[in-house]
């Protein structure tokens, strides 16, 4: 391939012509359907004996079956042609930005690929100056040159690789032409590997990037490469951090129907537990959907940044777009959540009301408020996974996401760096904690602490934003906040029921109290909550807990967290600490 052949390339015609094979094996899907459902079932089930029908049976079977394999073959070569006209229009995109970068520096591009400048020392520079000038622009010519020879070399590597896919399909239609149909396994693998290496062909950084590096790679793509990798990698781009919150909710809105319909599959065939679990993350698909088909009662539109059916499953959702609002907030929900119609109803609305308070309390500001469920809480029911909430585990396997995604909101943030909170409620403040003692810390300049059982810290400093930007709201019944301390805090058990322990420092679940007058911070007011004691725990009944985002039950707590994350922390209604 000769530079000027990929200079004046059309892609984009190529992947058009993918979408052409694709909406054609949509329609032999429909056939292969339609002739098992209105031709070969009522045909089995209506002439039931004799030759006739044993053989009319057989062949009907054969044509339905025959047309399901057409249909992949078809789906699989459009696969391979979207793949070849994303992958040249990556790399033509990187050799115009190189044919940019040489012509701004003066420099003129042969058809072979080198480089030729023009001649330094006729401007009559010093000797010392016109020798450093002229190193300068050698190494500068010498890395546009490597990069146009590896960009062509890239090129002729997908040139081969894409010609050598499409002639075994070529291959595999002569094949069946001859009335083979089964023979087009291979080609279909053959597309599968090459649909999902694209992206990493292409330069994706791999999952140990940072979310600059990715948003640094996506921003370095055409436009009309971007729109068409979201088509067909919606999961994986959607769900990464460091793409831009439109994008990650343009591919997350088209995923949803996608898993929906293969959890559906699936719960179809489950039983027992597995069945139970399939129905849960459905519903909360369902009630995703619902949330997402219109503005919340802040007004502000809904942004799906993420999902997954890993685990008790994941769901991200902004309400107003984190890219470009002044303020940020991201809620770790805890105790017993999961995706659910529950989750739908609760937690998203919770991040709902955080938004339509901040902009009450500062209608001139901008605010997105974000609930992040990227990890598995853990659950509160009878069993062994009542356990789950006396360990850390969980909290320590969802810091790393949560980090990894609050770096994803700087790096694409437009217009200057936002004032981000980390809002942890019950267990999820622990996962907050865990974040903040991970690499770097954590990158928030807030941190709300809410039905806290311990962050696994002992002071409000080590959270690493400084004290006095740590807010801590613990209800008076909630028995979550005056759990005694966990099993990997036995060492403080006596401490807790010593007397005169009252005097001394006050332990939770896991590490010091949050709302003690040790931990350090900043209590705020919150109603107190029904009490509904030991029995309540024991059965999960526990409405204190849950009053931290509800305006009319949770006294000044909503009020408060709306201040703290529109940055007017000064302005809280103070409570005494524990």
């Amino acid at each position: 391939m000769h530079l000027s052949d990929l200079k004046a390339a059309k892609p984009m015609a190529v992947v058009d012509a993918g979408n052409a094979w694709d909406k054609l094996s949509g329609k032999y899907a429909a056939y292969s359907r339609d002739c098992s459902r209105y031709v070969h079932v009522p045909l089995v089930e209506n002439w039931r004996s004799g030759l006739g029908a044993e053989s009319a049976a057989s062949y009907l079977g054969k044509v339905s079956q025959d047309l399901k394999v057409a249909q992949q073959e078809l789906d699989a070569i459009g696969a391979v042609l979207r793949a070849a006209g994303e992958a040249f229009l990556a790399h033509q995109g990187r050799l115009k930005n190189l044919l940019a970068e040489a012509s701004e520096s003066g420099f003129t591009v042969h058809s072979n690929g080198s480089l030729s400048a023009p001649d330094i020392s006729a401007k009559g520079l010093p000797p010392a100056a016109a020798g450093a000038a002229q190193k300068a622009q050698a190494e500068r010519m010498k890395n546009i040159a490597d990069g146009i020879a590896q960009v062509m070399r890239d090129a002729d590597h997908a040139d081969k690789e894409y010609a050598d896919a499409i002639k075994k399909f070529v291959d595999t239609a002569h094949r069946c032409a001859g009335g083979n149909w089964q023979t087009g396994l291979f080609d279909l693998d053959t597309a599968k590997n090459i649909d999902q290496n694209l992206l990493t062909e292409i330069g994706m950084p791999d999952k140990k990037a940072t979310p600059e590096a990715v948003n640094a790679w996506w921003k370095g793509l055409p436009p009309e490469l971007r729109r068409s990798l979201l088509d067909d990698h919606p999961y994986i781009l959607g769900n990464r951090d460091g793409i831009p919150a439109e994008d990650r909710d343009e591919g997350n809105r088209a995923y949803l129907p996608i898993l929906l319909r293969e959890l559906e599959r699936k719960y179809d065939a489950a039983s027992g537990d597995a069945r139970s679990d399939l129905k849960d993350k459905i519903e909360g698909l369902e009630g995703l959907r619902d949330k997402l088909s219109s503005n919340g009662s802040s007004g502000l539109r809904p942004y799906l940044l993420g999902i997954d059916d890993e685990g008790n499953g994941r769901a991200i959702v902004s309400y107003g777009n984190p890219d470009t609002a002044k303020n940020v907030s991201a809620y770790v929900p805890g105790l017993n959540t999961k995706l659910s119609g529950h989750f739908a109803d609760s937690d998203v609305q919770r991040a709902d009301d955080v938004a339509r308070m901040a902009g009450r309390v500062d209608p001139k500001s901008s605010t997105a408020s974000i609930v992040w469920l990227g990890y598995d809480a853990p659950q509160l029911k009878p069993g062994s996974q009542m356990l789950d909430v006396t360990w850390e585990d969980r909290a320590k396997a969802g810091a790393a996401s949560y980090n990894g995604f609050l770096q994803g909101i700087h790096a694409t943030h437009e217009g200057g760096a936002p004032h981000v909170t980390a809002l942890g409620h019950s267990y999820g403040s622990l996962a907050v904690g865990k974040a903040s003692q991970q690499g770097e810390g954590l990158p928030a300049d807030d941190v709300i602490l809410v039905g806290s059982p311990g962050t696994g810290v002992d002071r409000a400093s080590d959270l690493g934003v400084g004290a006095d930007h740590v807010y801590v709201g613990a209800a008076e019944n909630d028995q979550v906040t005056n759990f005694p301390p966990s099993f990997e805090q036995a060492d403080h058990w006596f401490d807790y029921i010593a007397p005169g322990s009252e005097f001394g420092t006050k332990h939770a679940a896991f590490g010091v109290d949050p709302a003690s007058k040790n931990f350090g911070g900043h209590r705020f007011s919150v109603a107190a909550g029904e009490d509904t004691g030991l029995s309540g725990l024991l059965t999960g009944d526990l409405p204190a807990h849950s009053v931290y985002f509800k305006e009319n039950e949770g006294g000044d707590s909503l009020r408060n967290i709306a201040l703290v994350v529109t940055g007017h922390g000064d302005h809280i209604s103070v409570a005494a600490p524990r």
